[in-house]
């Protein structure tokens, strides 16, 4: 088994902290590190990025690298493809591993190219072959109505994007505090870019199924709009956020961000509350609860596969039952 050397996350900054999914990139990766013995390192690139570095030396990352400069404070494709090809040239990784973000999923494909190598995106799954060495990486395939396990064995550099909330985040490190190094960005300032920001305007994000402790959500057992109107009454009684299946979105029910699944968000609530969804495995997959309650009325249902409790009846009107209580 050829030995892998160093494993580089590109780590990603939102609202001036690092992204979820970096911190879970961390805790994976470590483990891939340590099987394979190999050196992790962590790059952030931004501006003013001292503070988040700092801690993330919490975290059991080897080494961080950032690259700090005013031209990297916006998103800009050009200048952070550059920055980190400049950066992964001078470390020579073998394995490179990103965040399926939105920018991710634009960044890393265009450093792929840069570097003449490859990228799988969507990965739920991480591990090495024990034979090989090389990367095997878990993803959604056929529209996410089935698994396919990926490898490149041919490539100069193995590049993987994770689906942000599937893996868990590291947990901070007390014997172990990796060492910080600052990579010269100044040349920056030479580099036109085609295109720049005049202006970024922040939405407040009303809805964050990631982070939530309780889910209710609904799937077409709700019988439409009316269905989803009680659902959202019912979460907001109870404090939860609220959820669907893909096609309550595709009908227009729900919004896209509401959407949980293979091709949704990815949810680690303490409680999960099911009202109509059958129980697919595209939808489940999204579910990784404490504890999962459901209603449906198939007693035969898949989603009973997956409850620890489980009522049989008609989620409608079921949910009309409880808003009936007193609170």
């Amino acid at each position: 088994m050829k030995k892998t050397s160093k494993i580089l996350i590109i780590g990603e900054i939102q609202n001036q902290h690092a992204a979820h999914v970096t911190v879970e990139l961390l805790g994976e990766g470590r483990k891939l590190a340590d099987y394979l013995d190999a050196e992790l390192i962590l790059t952030i690139v931004g501006n003013d990025v001292e503070k988040t570095c700092k801690d993330l030396l919490r975290y059991p990352a080897d080494r961080i690298i950032a690259a700090d400069h005013p031209s990297l404070k916006q998103k800009q494709l050009e200048t952070h493809s550059r920055i980190l090809y400049e950066i992964v040239k001078e470390q020579k990784p073998d394995m490179i591993l990103g965040g399926a973000t939105l920018f991710g999923k634009t960044l890393l494909p265009t450093l792929a190219a840069m570097l003449g190598t490859e990228v799988i995106t969507d990965a739920v799954g991480l591990e090495i072959d024990k034979e090989t060495g090389k990367l095997l990486v878990t993803k959604p395939a056929f529209d996410g109505k089935s698994m396919s396990v990926v490898s490149m064995p041919e490539v100069p550099v193995q590049m993987a994007l994770a689906k942000p909330g599937v893996f868990k985040k590291a947990c901070e490190t007390d014997g172990r505090k990796g060492k910080f190094t600052a990579f010269s960005a100044d040349w920056l300032q030479e580099i036109t870019e085609r295109k720049r920001t005049l202006d970024l305007i922040k939405e407040e994000k009303k809805i964050s199924l990631e982070d939530a402790h309780i889910i209710a959500a609904g799937g077409r057992g709700l019988k439409g709009p009316e269905g989803f109107r009680l659902l959202l009454q019912f979460a907001e009684r109870i404090g939860a956020q609220a959820g669907c299946t893909r096609p309550c979105v595709d009908a227009g029910w729900m919004l896209p961000e509401q959407q949980i699944g293979q091709t949704g968000c990815i949810t680690k609530p303490d409680i999960y509350i099911a009202f109509g969804i059958s129980g697919a495995v595209q939808h489940m997959t999204g579910v990784r609860a404490g504890t999962v309650i459901a209603v449906n009325s198939n007693p035969n249902a898949a989603v009973f596969k997956y409850c620890d409790y489980g009522i049989v009846g008609d989620a409608k009107k079921i949910l009309e039952e409880f808003l009936k209580l007193p609170l």
